[in-house]
């Protein structure tokens, strides 16, 4: 009876300690499933605050709330800097500072890190496009040529090269580098047929050959203009351009010539005939005291 009784009780142990591990086993699956539910719930938390000031930004800048919406992108920038919407934030706090507040410096070093942190992003050609415009905003030229023509080699469009080269032509002309200048405003006209662009850069060089007294080289860039530009306004001061080239090297017959062909200023109807007046009266001049030698200097 007595060993009888000894299995019973080893038995009875064995079942208690059984029951004990079970009890144990369900509480740390318990706690498991608990902290599981817990880290989950403040992942959630935390992507919905995540996500609110996204959509709080959003509706700031619909609102016209400019300042605000960039605070509120920054603020996620600095909160969730590796973020899912990181690169989304970026993005639309540099756009909000450069095209909204004209915060050029504060919109450089938000272009900076979008084109550093994400180089493969479908923005990081806008990206540099824009940081080149806020480079120029601030008088930055150098960085600001810089950038641009690093996009020039991945631009598939031409016509879009070539406005990008209209930038930088006047970028060179905003820094006196007139020389510069005039090559990349060549390079908008060469090869291609005569559009707005090619409108722009030819009167650019006309303007900076006559400011050079390269008169015979001006002449050909004003013409050009004359010519093809369908601008009645813009037509007329090419030609007025033509003239001071001629007038200036006492072509006085020249002169005369192209501004009679031109159109009158309806604001200024009498301009050109005293402008004919002025270029005869000077001729008149020319010649009681030089013996008349018209044509380009240096020319016979």
């Amino acid at each position: 009876m007595k060993t009888g009784n000894g299995i019973s009780l080893r038995m009875t142990g064995d079942l208690i300690n059984a029951r004990s591990e079970y009890r144990d086993r369900a509480c740390r699956r318990q706690r498991i499933l608990i902290l599981t539910l817990a880290v989950s719930i403040t992942l959630l938390l935390a992507s919905c605050s995540r996500g609110a000031l996204i959509e709080k930004a959003q509706a700031e800048w619909d609102a016209g709330n400019y300042a605000s919406a960039a605070e509120l992108y920054e603020q996620y920038l600095k909160e969730h800097p590796q973020g899912d919407k990181a690169q989304f934030a970026r993005f639309r706090a540099a756009t909000v500072c450069h095209r909204n507040l004209k915060q050029f410096d504060r919109a450089i070093q938000h272009y900076i890190h979008l084109i550093e942190d994400y180089p493969k992003s479908p923005e990081s050609y806008q990206a540099r496009l824009r940081l080149a415009e806020c480079y120029a905003a601030v008088q930055k030229r150098r960085e600001s040529i810089s950038e641009y023509e690093s996009v020039l080699p991945i631009t598939p469009d031409e016509k879009e090269k070539r406005r990008i080269r209209l930038q930088i032509a006047d970028l060179y002309y905003d820094m006196n580098d007139l020389g510069q200048a005039v090559a990349e405003y060549q390079k908008v006209t060469v090869n291609t047929p005569y559009d707005e662009l090619a409108e722009r850069a030819f009167l650019r060089i006309g303007g900076i050959r006559l400011l050079r007294d390269e008169f015979e080289e001006a002449v050909p860039a004003y013409q050009a203009v004359a010519q093809n530009t369908t601008d009645a306004t813009i037509r007329r001061l090419a030609n007025f351009g033509v003239a001071d080239c001629y007038e200036r090297t006492f072509q006085f017959d020249q002169a005369i010539k192209t501004l009679e062909r031109t159109e009158p200023d309806p604001k200024a109807p009498n301009y050109i005939q005293q402008r004919i007046a002025a270029v005869r009266d000077q001729q008149r001049q020319r010649n009681l005291t030089t013996p008349s030698n018209p044509g380009w200097p240096g020319k016979k």
